[in-house]
């Protein structure tokens, strides 16, 4: 569990190159600009392959320091260096898939999210199978970490040699179409999108931090499963969202404004009342499910079930806009907005942590979100929509500053 905590913070170390690969290659599908696209996939490929480098040189020289550093209770010298060797292998497995994540952005910008959902679909059947093989082989941690993650690699080859190979051949990496002037472009946008990243992480876990410190870790149970359990309110609206980030980022380069109000307002429908439906079956029945899943000592009190469902339905919603805002490049008001957040967050939370216990934790949590992002997202939204030209599609034009 604490190697796949460090993993998920990891995530972020691509610095939002490829959230901003996402909105480039969607500009370029729009203009049918099939060699400005292959630049950008080969520039961002070498920013990633030096990150990815940096972090496999830290992972060894330093896996000792960080295994002791996440583990400090282990005594036995065997248990010291096993996990040493499994931490090794667990970051050297994430440098070396690191580059490999531009197969997903690239298939994402092309609006063909539902190869990247089968591709993964097939990575954690494999890796399930890898993992029951090592089990049942009684191998020790660092096997077990290739169980986990070793399979996953694999298969992200597998599909980068079949896009770049067959797929989508145009779009191949090249030496000579490396371009630095494409990395700062990229990095323009990627900055943004990291800085939205870590916001949203914060926030994220926060709430477990503060409980566990100002209430006791027992407290933890009950708010995290009940966070597991509402985020199936915002599920749907989370399939979606991959799938309409590039169709807006491409309707904005070919000026069909007209699809992106419609989608929008369709969207915005359709995200309110499946989560509204779903937040509200699960007021209902969350004790008795929660009971089930979890045993009677994770039941929360009734006002966490209430102030989570409302949080869950502002998430569930606010994507509908934060969705346009990426994909159209409006991106510095959200890097606000999460830091406000994530700060009004901390103070709320620990403020009524200590007045309501974990009730007020929740509390604190949707009011933040209210006031610091729900608010000032949907009248940001607004305003990028109203300057919209009333007209219907233009002849397409990058809205992405290119390099000279």
């Amino acid at each position: 569990m604490t190697i796949s905590t460090v993993l998920t913070f990891l995530a972020i170390t691509d610095f939002g190159l490829g959230a901003s690969l996402t909105n480039a290659l969607g500009h370029a599908q729009a203009t049918d600009a099939r060699e400005i696209g292959r630049r950008y996939v080969s520039s961002a490929l070498l920013a990633l392959c030096l990150i990815a480098l940096a972090i496999f040189v830290v992972a060894t020289a330093f896996a000792s320091t960080i295994a002791e550093f996440l583990f400090p209770h282990l005594q036995s010298p065997t248990a010291r260096a096993e996990v040493a060797r499994a931490v090794w292998l667990t970051l050297s497995i994430f440098a070396f898939s690191l580059p490999l994540v531009i197969v997903a952005r690239v298939l994402a910008a092309h609006q063909k999210s539902a190869i990247v959902n089968l591709w993964n679909i097939a990575t954690t059947l494999g890796n399930l199978i890898a993992l029951l093989v090592v089990i049942w082989l009684h191998g020790g941690l660092p096997w077990l970490v290739a169980g986990c993650f070793g399979f996953g690699l694999v298969a992200k080859l597998i599909s980068a040699i079949w896009l770049f190979g067959f797929y989508k051949p145009w779009l191949r990496p090249q030496l000579r179409s490396i371009d630095p002037a494409f990395v700062k472009v990229l990095f323009s946008d990627g900055w943004k999108f990291f800085i939205i990243s870590v916001g949203w992480m914060i926030n994220w876990q926060t709430d477990n931090i503060v409980i566990a410190h100002f209430l006791g870790a027992s407290h933890v149970t009950p708010y995290a499963v009940t966070f597991s359990l509402f985020g199936m309110a915002s599920g749907l609206q989370m399939l979606v969202y991959p799938a309409l980030w590039p169709a807006y980022t491409e309707a904005f380069a070919q000026r069909d404004y007209d699809w992106i109000r419609q989608t929008l307002r369709s969207n915005f429908k359709f995200s309110f009342f499946t989560s509204l439906t779903i937040a509200a079956v699960l007021v209902i029945f969350a004790k008795e499910i929660i009971r089930l899943w979890a045993g009677a000592a994770a039941i929360p009190p009734f006002g966490v079930i209430a102030w989570m469902a409302l949080w869950r339905l502002m998430i569930s919603t606010m994507l509908v806009g934060t969705c346009v805002l990426n994909a159209t490049g409006h991106l510095k008001g959200m890097t606000i907005y999460g830091t406000v957040t994530a700060i009004l967050n901390l103070i709320l939370s620990i403020l009524f942590a200590k007045m309501y216990g974990i009730n007020g934790v929740a509390a604190a949590t949707a009011i933040a979100y209210a006031i610091g992002s729900y608010v000032p997202t949907f009248v940001e939204v607004r305003n990028v929509v109203r300057k919209f030209p009333a007209h219907k599609r233009e002849e397409p034009r990058p809205a992405m500053p290119l390099p000279a």
